[in-house]
C-alpha cells in the first residue's frame, strides 16, 4: 500500500523548484510607487508639485520611476467631456517634462495632444449647435402640425425629438471615435518618446 501524503508534503513537492525573482518583484513595487507619486500629483489641487521629485528620488530606481510615471501619464490623456477648467494637462506636462527633459520632443508633442483635447469639448459643442440649427424648422413645422391638429400650442423640444437624438448620437459616436483614433496613435507615439 501507498504512502499517505500530507497536503503540505505535496504543496512543498510541488513549489521547491519555484524561485522568486526579487529584482523584478522589487521594480514593480517600484513603479507602483511612482505611479502612486504621480497620481497624488495630478490629484493634489494645493500641492504643486513640491515633494513630487523628493517621492519620485526617494524610490531611488531611475528605470521604475520612469516607467512609473510614463504609465500615469498615458492613462489619463483621455478626452473631456467638459470644457477644461482645470490644469490638469499641464500637469500631465509637468510630468513628461521630469522624465523626458524640459526641451524633449515628448513635451512638444504633449503640448499638441493638450491643445487637442481641449478642443474637443468645444468642436462637441459647435456640432450639437450645427444640429439643432439644422432641425428647427422641423421641429417648428412639427408644433405647427400639433397645433393645427390639437387646437393650442404643444411645446416640441429638439432634446426630446427621437430623430433627433438619433443622429445627434450617430454624429457625436462619429466625432468621438475620429478624435479617440488620433489621441491613442498621439499616446502611442508618446510612448515610444518616453
Amino acid at each position: 500500500m501507498g504512502k499517505i501524503r500530507s497536503a503540505w508534503e505535496i504543496a512543498l513537492e510541488k513549489t521547491e523548484n519555484i524561485q522568486v525573482d526579487r529584482e523584478k518583484l522589487k521594480l514593480e513595487e517600484d513603479i507602483k510607487k511612482a505611479r502612486r507619486a504621480a497620481g497624488a500629483f495630478l490629484n493634489d489641487e494645493e500641492n504643486k508639485g513640491e515633494s513630487l521629485e523628493d517621492d519620485l528620488n526617494a524610490i531611488g530606481n531611475d528605470k521604475a520611476v520612469r516607467e512609473g510615471v510614463k504609465l500615469t501619464v498615458l492613462q489619463n490623456l483621455t478626452l473631456p467631456q467638459d470644457t477644461v477648467l482645470t490644469d490638469r494637462y499641464e500637469r500631465l506636462t509637468a510630468l513628461v517634462a521630469l522624465i523626458a527633459g524640459q526641451t524633449s520632443q515628448a513635451v512638444e508633442l504633449m503640448g499638441q495632444i493638450t491643445g487637442f483635447c481641449r478642443q474637443y469639448p468645444e468642436h462637441r459643442k459647435q456640432l450639437i449647435d450645427q444640429l439643432k440649427e439644422q432641425f428647427a424648422p422641423m421641429a417648428e413645422q412639427k408644433a405647427a402640425q400639433l397645433r393645427a391638429q390639437y387646437g393650442q400650442d404643444v411645446p416640441v423640444s429638439l432634446e426630446n425629438d427621437p430623430e433627433f437624438l438619433k443622429l445627434a448620437q450617430t454624429q457625436l459616436d462619429r466625432l468621438s471615435k475620429q478624435y479617440n483614433d488620433t489621441l491613442e496613435g498621439a499616446k502611442a507615439q508618446l510612448s515610444t518618446l518616453l
